[in-house]
């Protein structure tokens, strides 16, 4: 078999290396566009951008000398794509994609205009963050491909405009979108693995985006599936950095940093993947109360300006800096971010919005804190997922905190804490019953404040968000002094995670199997356990168990 034929089998085998050496053996013997396509396609399935884009290059300019312009514009608009990903290069990537509309203005029937569109959409909605632009484009990518008969790239469109609508609150519109496009990846009909990989993570995006976070989980899972069934290679970049998203927000740390860390490492130059992989370890480390780390990993992404990440780093800074204390600088960094943010696009103001009502709220402002909690509480409204309403009632309680309502706040930060637990978000959960614990000591209720900043401590520490901690055991030493000696406060993590299992009524040997530890760890820990807490005799699990659902635990 001739190595370009060798090549191309091995490229639908998924055996990149194969098809590498293939394709390099062929242009040994000859120089083709076709060889040289196929080793670009190879390349960017092994993460090597500069071959991709070098191959990429000399294959369209030997196509244009043989007079092929259909195939040099269909080679331009990957190349442009491949240019974005890969180096973030907005105005270059712009550049190939005018070239291939010139090379198709006068074949208006080619199907190649209907990729030229979905690209030119998908670089308006996400990176240049012009929403109506982005509709009109991948509505005619989608008719057009449709008319072509090229399934995958109509259900790439179709998914890349149901997140562009999810993005404009249009979120059962969208949803519906997302839906049928990523049913069409699960069930095969996509051919093209690079394209039903990116389906799946758009619906994921789109979950996050709103924060449906069980939705977001479900198709994670298969995102991360369907590319470790095409060996994985640089498909599972963006599955790995959406799923690290997801394991943030459940409070799985150490997963997420795994996952971030590696594709970080993995990565050979600036990506996007990394990029935003980079962006999320710096909101990780910001969790843990590691400031300086995560001011590091904010540095590397030099502002965001590549790659459309400028408003979410912004929004990163507002959050870090809230947490060091800065309510000016936090509200300085939320606006900022609001302003690169365009008024339509509802989705991408709800990080730097929940900041701002809080900085202000922080800094004495009470009307400034209510307007911005106000426009939290209409996207919420509109976008409708339970951690959606529980961060609008969090910004909510924080405003009738500045405004002295103190019964207001506390009833908002009930409903956030109920929210946030529904969701499955342990983080702000503990957040918001330790904002709740202030509320309470404002309304004279000190009992009720200890046992809510009691329950948001223990919820800290089995977290590892030291800062956050630490700002619950002040509260509870100022509430109840005595509880700077009591043993049942100096819990573990590892002991927290322990004894919310004894709380759920697990033995010792399902708690071994589920941690992945030794039953005689197991055994070590609830011992240790019991004494901190106090639990003696043939009543101790019983009791251990009513102390995790007394103080939160659970």
């Amino acid at each position: 078999m001739e190595p370009l034929a060798q090549g191309r089998q091995a490229l639908e085998a998924g055996a990149w290396e194969q098809a590498r050496a293939s394709f390099e053996q062929a242009l040994g013997q000859e120089e083709t566009a076709e060889a040289l396509e196929g080793l670009a396609v190879s390349a960017r399935w092994l993460g090597d951008a500069s071959r991709a884009i070098d191959a990429g290059e000399r294959a369209f300019l030997l196509h244009r000398r043989r007079g092929d312009d259909e195939a040099a514009a269909r080679v331009a608009a990957l190349l442009s794509l491949e240019v974005l990903e890969s180096r973030g290069d907005a105005a270059v990537a712009s550049g190939w994609l005018a070239r291939a509309r010139d090379l198709l203005r006068d074949r208006p029937l080619s199907p190649w205009n209907a990729m030229v569109d979905g690209i030119e959409g998908g670089l308006a909605g996400m990176y240049e963050r012009d929403l109506p632009r982005a509709s009109r484009l991948l509505e005619r990518a989608a008719t057009g491909a449709r008319q072509a008969g090229n399934l995958d790239g109509e259900l790439l469109a179709r998914a890349q405009l149901g997140l562009v609508l999810v993005g404009s609150g249009q979120v059962t519109d969208g949803m519906r979108l997302l839906d049928g496009a990523a049913t069409g990846a699960v069930s095969g009909e996509i051919a093209d693995p690079s394209s039903a990989v990116a389906v799946c993570c758009l619906l994921t995006m789109a979950c996050l985006a709103v924060r449906d976070l069980e939705r977001a989980a479900q198709w994670s899972r298969y995102a991360m599936d369907a590319a470790a069934s095409r060996g994985g290679g640089t498909l599972f970049d963006y599955p790995r950095t959406d799923r690290a998203a997801l394991l943030i927000w459940q409070g799985r740390w150490e997963e997420a940093d795994k996952e971030l860390r590696g594709v970080i490492a993995a990565a050979t130059g600036w990506s996007r993947p990394a990029a935003l992989a980079r962006l999320r370890l710096a909101d990780l480390r910001r969790r843990q109360g590691r400031f300086a780390e995560a001011d590091a990993a904010l540095d590397e992404l030099d502002g965001g300006a590549r790659g459309g990440l400028a408003p979410l780093v912004s929004a990163v800074r507002a959050a870090l800096a809230l947490d060091r204390g800065d309510a000016g600088e936090a509200a300085r960094q939320a606006e900022a971010s609001l302003r690169l943010v365009p008024a339509d696009d509802l989705v991408e103001q709800v990080d730097a919005l929940e900041v701002l009502a809080r900085a202000r709220a922080a800094a004495g402002d009470a009307h400034a804190a209510h307007r911005a909690a106000a426009e939290l509480v209409a996207i919420a409204g509109k976008l409708g997922t339970r951690a959606l309403r529980a961060a609008a009632e969090l910004a909510t309680g924080a405003a009738a905190t500045a405004s002295r309502d103190p019964g207001g706040a506390r009833a908002a930060f009930e409903r956030a804490g109920d929210l946030f637990g529904l969701a499955d978000a342990p983080l702000e959960a503990a957040a918001a019953r330790l904002e709740l614990a202030r509320a309470l000591v404002d309304t004279d209720q000190p009992e009720a404040a200890a046992r809510e900043a009691t329950a948001a401590l223990a919820g800290f520490r089995a977290l590892g968000a030291a800062h956050q901690a630490q700002r619950a055991e002040r509260l509870l030493a100022e509430v109840d002094p005595a509880a700077r000696g009591r043993p049942d406060l100096r819990l573990t993590p590892r002991e927290v995670e322990v004894l919310r299992l004894v709380g759920q009524g697990r033995s010792n040997d399902e708690i071994a199997s589920g941690l992945f530890l030794s039953v005689r760890t197991v055994e070590r820990h609830v011992a240790n356990i019991y004494a901190k807490i106090g639990a003696t005799g043939r009543t101790a699990r019983a009791t251990a168990s009513a102390f995790a659902h007394r103080n939160g635990i659970i």
